[in-house]
């Protein structure tokens, strides 16, 4: 496959959720004509409004606007982060709102009474919800494909119309065009990250517990967790914080200053890559050597085993199949074919299979948990490959082939309960990430080693 043209005049730069909240509280600008902006952009730019399901509604984000500047202008300020537009990935509820998971076949649902429990936190902190966003039907592949609504399309690759990476595909576009600060969605095995690699953005997977599920439309309750995209890390972290339920007030998460050492295995994560991300990702991590940061390359037979056993695979298909086994009866026709296909290969697991793979993932994690001893986190392309040309997706076998491949990398985070997180190259607008990931539970030291890379890769 040839490599797509990528873009020479990529600026990285764009306002960061933070920085506006700051701009907001020192009354340079208003929410409303940040929300304006953000209109104007939907409206405008065809990429943009694709990003959007059709919930998306200008006036009453102008209405939630306007009031957040009545309240600033009053003297009162119940939230720093009261009246900055955001994007919600359509598989969250909504109050008032139907949650369709981008299918067909949800659409006859009543309207959410309730904010899902990670929604909630978040307009209670003031965030103007623009609308919901595209994604893969059920959040169930790594492309960003969609047959049933507006396809969004890479922002970096020139050249043809470019997948955008999924399954958050629209939440990603969203921040990428300009259309939002910020984005929330989900990540069963790279959802978050992908998207964010492969249009310059940085995404966050927490560990998986961290933040309630509730109220979203699962795919896999063992592997499911609640991420972000954003600018910087400092955004995906506040946001984090916000939809934990975190009562602390929120303070800016320094860069780690002490020693860091990370893990660069030497197999499997950079198979099969495209040369260019090779090249460029090789350059990248001499560039963090440079700046202090000890890279160790040696192998990690731990991979190889978890390709061999392919356990992500099966317990997403089998976890999938039982939760959406009614809609296959009676709505078969109604599915994306391609996502069908795979909820359908969970049959095949039987309960006893299942609680055996889940005896398996537990040994994986076990040693995961035992070979990160004396490293701070593993490092490795966020996707080996540039986002294919959409129309090269399209035969079945391309499709799974490509697709496999994108979710190879980020997917371990999420069979090994850790914690993860994409930052963009900053390399001459290339579509791809790297990607930083660490043991169940050490979220917190991760985003600091996150600042400390991005820092560096921006310097």
């Amino acid at each position: 496959m040839n490599s797509p043209t990528i873009r020479s005049s990529f600026a990285p730069y764009k306002e960061s959720l933070t920085g506006t909240a700051r701009r907001l509280a020192l009354g340079e600008i208003t929410s409303r004509a940040l929300v304006e902006h953000f209109i104007e952009k939907i409206e405008t730019c065809d990429n943009a409004r694709a990003a959007y399901t059709e919930e998306f509604s200008a006036d009453r984000a102008r209405q939630y606007a306007d009031a957040a500047d009545r309240i600033r202008a009053k003297g009162y300020e119940a939230s720093p982060w009261s009246g900055l537009p955001i994007s919600i990935k359509d598989l969250f509820d909504i109050k008032g709102q139907v949650t369709r998971a981008g299918s067909t076949i949800l659409s006859g649902r009543p309207v959410a009474l309730n904010d899902a429990e990670a929604i909630a936190p978040l307009r209670a902190a003031g965030f103007i919800f623009l609308g919901r966003t595209q994604m893969t039907e059920f959040a169930y592949s790594g492309l960003g494909l969609n047959p049933h609504y507006p396809q969004p399309w890479n922002t970096l690759v020139e050249e043809g119309r470019a997948i955008p990476g999924g399954s958050s595909s629209g939440g990603a576009i969203s921040v990428a065009t300009g259309a939002a600060l910020a984005s929330i969605g989900s990540d069963t095995g790279g959802s978050c990250r992908i998207p964010a690699a492969m249009n310059g953005l940085t995404g966050f997977k927490p560990t998986a517990g961290h933040i309630s599920r509730k109220g979203m439309i699962p795919l896999s309750p063992s592997l499911d967790s609640v991420g972000s995209i954003a600018q910087t890390v400092e955004d995906c972290a506040l946001l984090d914080h916000i939809m934990a339920g975190r009562h602390e007030k929120w303070t800016s998460v320094e860069a780690e200053e002490g020693p860091i050492r990370l893990l660069l295995p030497t197999s499997i994560v950079r198979n099969e890559a495209d040369p260019q991300v090779l090249a460029v990702f090789e350059a990248v991590i001499r560039h963090l050597e440079a700046g202090g940061i000890e890279i160790v390359r040696q192998p990690l037979p731990l991979l190889q085993d978890i390709i061999d056993l392919n356990l992500q695979g099966q317990i997403v298909a089998a976890e999938a199949y039982h939760y959406f086994h009614d809609d296959l009866i009676h709505h078969e026709q109604d599915f994306d074919p391609r996502v069908k296909e795979r909820i359908i290969m969970g049959a095949r697991t039987t309960v006893q299979e299942l609680r055996q793979l889940y005896i398996e993932r537990q040994k994986l994690c076990t040693r995961f948990n035992a070979d990160m001893n004396g490293f701070d986190a593993l490092v490795c392309p966020t996707s080996p490959i540039l986002p294919p040309l959409i129309a090269e997706c399209d035969e079945p076998a391309q499709y799974g082939r490509l697709n496999r491949l994108v979710l190879r990398n980020p997917s371990l985070a999420n069979l090994l309960d850790g914690c993860s997180f994409s930052l963009p190259f900053y390399w001459q607008g290339l579509a791809a990430g790297l990607m930083l990931t660490a043991c169940h539970g050490r979220d917190n030291i991760l985003t600091r080693i996150a600042r400390r890379c991005e820092a560096r890769l921006k310097g």
